[in-house]
Parts: C-alpha cells; structure tokens; sequence
C-alpha cells in the first residue's frame, strides 16, 4: 500500500482534507462511525473532525488508520492525477550521492510540471530505506523556489545528488548540505538541473 504526501502545496492539503469528509458522507458514516473503526484502540469523533477541516495535521499514520477505517485506498484521499507515468531515475545512497540502480515508472503523477523520480536505500533525515521522492525540475528562471529545500541535483559532470540546497551569489551555483553524517558538505557546486522534493510515496506496513 503507497501514501504520497505533497510537500509544498497548501491547496492540495486543503482538497485532501475535504475528501475526507467527500468519503465519509458518501459512505453514509458519522464521524463516531469513523472514530470507532480507527485501529488498535478507536479515537473520537472530535479528533476525525479536527482532520476532515485541517486543524489537525494528517500524518502518515493518520492517512493509514482513515483509510483503514473509510475502506479505501489511501491515494484515494489525494488530487493526484492518475494517468501518466513518473521516471524513476536512479537511487539515493547514504552519502547523498544518485546511482543508476533503477530504472522504472510510478503509474501516478503528482500534479507537477515536469516531474522525476528516486527511490532511497537508506534512512537519511525524514526519509526512509524504500521511500521514493517525486522532484519537480525548475527552469533557470525559477530556480530560487529551492532554496532551503531537499534536492535532486546535477552537477556539470554530470553527476547526480540528493541534499538541502542553499543558494550562492552566482545562479548556477549551489551549497548542497548533506542529509546524513555519511555525506560531505559541497561548497560549490555548478549545477546544470535542480529539482525540489515535492510529493514522497511510502509503502505502509500492516
């Protein structure tokens, strides 16, 4: 079972939230219906309340326990388009640096411009062994949207690597910060491609 979380779109968040109510109604369930299939030991019907208008944030584990409880997928709950194809481009190691490992094809797009796709083999930060990161890739004139934010990058080599990227004085060159102790701080780094994270697909154990 996948998750996919947006990470930098606050409309989205707001459209999941209310398909959770969509669901809910369609259903015929009152929220103590849902508060009561919430697995191992139920919630109430409050705190369903709470996550159907946003005041309470939907983690990971909350969007498992509703989709649980409603008896859906859960990337029934997101506005993710689900034609199309993503490209699973390569793989993270623990250093920072992107192997080309695997290839492959996410059957769901995220609603993203041009996106590309890596798949972890390590827990590094947030992110776990198995996650795989959707990234956006910017053009030259809206690079500055990734400053501060998780990466894929590649460099004039050629070479590809995943970190939090810091803006320089010059546009085509970066600081990228390492996501683990493995990796190593690169001060400059001329860049040719720079892709923000914008959705992470997980698989939900049960």
């Amino acid at each position: 079972m996948l998750v996919i979380i947006r990470s930098d779109n606050q409309a989205e968040f707001a459209m999941m939230h209310a398909r959770l109510r969509e669901i809910r109604k369609a259903k015929g369930l009152t929220l103590q219906d849902v508060a009561d299939r919430i697995k191992p030991t139920g919630t109430t019907a409050q705190t369903i309340g709470r996550l159907e208008t946003g005041v309470r944030t939907l983690t990971i584990d909350w969007i498992d326990k509703i989709s649980q409880a409603l008896e859906v997928d859960p990337s029934d709950l997101f506005a993710f388009s689900q034609t199309g194809n993503v490209v699973i481009d390569g793989t993270v190691t623990a250093s920072g640096s992107v192997l080309d490992r695997e290839e492959g094809l996410l059957p769901l797009r995220p609603t993203t411009r041009d996106p590309i796709a890596v798949r972890f083999t390590d827990n590094m930060g947030q992110y776990r062994a198995g996650d795989v990161v959707v990234c956006e890739r910017l053009t030259e004139e809206t690079m500055h949207r990734a400053a501060g934010c998780d990466c894929l990058v590649k460099d004039a080599s050629g070479r590809r690597h995943f970190g939090k990227v810091f803006p320089t004085r010059e546009r085509d060159v970066i600081m990228l910060a390492p996501l683990s102790a493995s990796g190593s701080i690169k001060t400059s780094l001329k860049i040719t491609m720079l892709a923000p994270a914008v959705a992470l697909m997980r698989a939900l154990s049960h």
